[in-house]
């Protein structure tokens, strides 16, 4: 999901109002900057020519977003995608949703990325967030989008937070 600049805006309030009371406020405008930057990436399917029979090989995704988790002590990446297009694995059915272990490897040239266990190829234009550790783990917990996790979480509120249920 690739937000307009008014969505951008919005969601920068809402990430700056829930921090407001939990950092001193120079740390906090930092920390809402670096939450806030991101990079729209058209990546080139060259997979779809490069390697024939790669739909039997990978994981096809499109709406897709590579999550950075900037507080987590090292660097970490994951894909987040609300919409799978095939699986050689089976492990998901078209449309729905896919996030991944950590991000061994990214070719924004093929298209291509990587985790430990599994080859995703992806098809269309996405986005480079950042995020807290919490907001990846409800990501993947929750299957929703950074974007719309955001959203949510800013009607809600600046306490309010996502929590899976013990049950």
């Amino acid at each position: 999901m690739i937000l307009s600049e008014e969505d951008r805006k919005n969601e920068e309030e809402a990430l700056r109002e829930r921090y407001r009371n939990k950092f001193h406020p120079d740390v906090v405008e930092a920390f809402i900057k670096q939450l806030c930057e991101y990079r729209v990436v058209h990546a080139n399917p060259t997979w779809a020519v490069a390697e024939e029979g790669i739909e039997k090989k990978a994981c096809i995704v499109r709406d897709w977003e590579i999550i950075n988790v900037v507080d987590a002590g090292e660097f970490m990446q994951i894909l987040f995608s609300d919409y799978v297009v095939s699986d050689y694995k089976a492990r998901f059915m078209p449309g729905e949703y896919v996030s991944t272990s950590k991000i061994s490897h990214f070719d924004e040239d093929t298209g291509l990325v990587k985790t430990a266990n599994s080859l995703y190829c992806l098809s269309g234009n996405g986005e480079e967030v950042n995020a807290t550790l919490r907001e990846a783990y409800n990501v993947r917990t929750l299957g929703q989008s950074l974007h719309v996790l955001r959203n949510v979480e800013g009607q809600l509120g600046p306490d309010a937070s996502f929590r899976p249920s013990d049950e």
